[in-house]
């Protein structure tokens, strides 16, 4: 959110969440002013963030619900201010990576946030400890990029960044970048 509000107010500004989950952006954007549109590929986040956006912004005067589709990131479609796509390209090689950050740069008009999951030394050696262990429910297919990849990606498309940070959790951490048109 901070990345998003260091440009001013966000009453009016339209914002594609692409890969929503829960709402747990959609739902303070909302909050914020902003028109979002959330997508996410689990019907069953969907419906999780659908029922808390009613709890939290229903009969809230000037706020406007999000509108929450399913949908995977390759058939989202429209034209947004801000497009923001947050540890989803975790599920992404770099060679489609690539592709999917230059169809979510093709939707907006001023701005897109990614965050990714940064193949450090550490990560990477995480990943290959968890792949000593064989078993259906894990996440071994992570995909970590460079932020050099992320970049030239970008770069490809004619966007440059601008911002770059660093989100974390007790366990995890992602870097976060905003770019622009070149």
């Amino acid at each position: 959110m901070k990345m998003l509000l260091d440009e001013g107010e966000l009453k009016g500004v339209s914002v594609c969440d692409a890969g929503c989950g829960t709402g747990l952006l959609a739902i303070p954007l909302a909050k914020a002013g902003a028109e979002v549109y959330a997508s996410d590929i689990s019907s069953s986040m969907v419906a999780e963030a659908t029922n808390k956006a009613k709890e939290e912004l229903q009969g809230k005067e000037g706020l406007q619900m999000p509108k929450f589709e399913v949908s995977d990131l390759e058939s989202l479609n429209g034209k947004y201010d801000t497009v923001v796509c947050l540890d989803v390209l975790i599920h992404y090689p770099q060679n489609k990576a690539d592709g999917m950050i230059a169809h979510l740069a093709s939707l907006a008009e001023n701005r897109v946030i990614l965050s990714f999951a940064p193949k450090t030394f550490y990560y990477d050696l995480l990943k290959r400890i968890g792949e000593l262990f064989p078993g259906p429910s894990k996440a071994t297919r992570a995909y970590l990029h460079s932020e050099a990849d992320i970049e030239r990606a970008l770069q490809k498309v004619g966007w440059k960044i601008r911002k770059r940070g660093l989100t974390t959790t007790q366990f995890y951490f992602s870097r976060i970048v905003e770019a622009v048109r070149a």
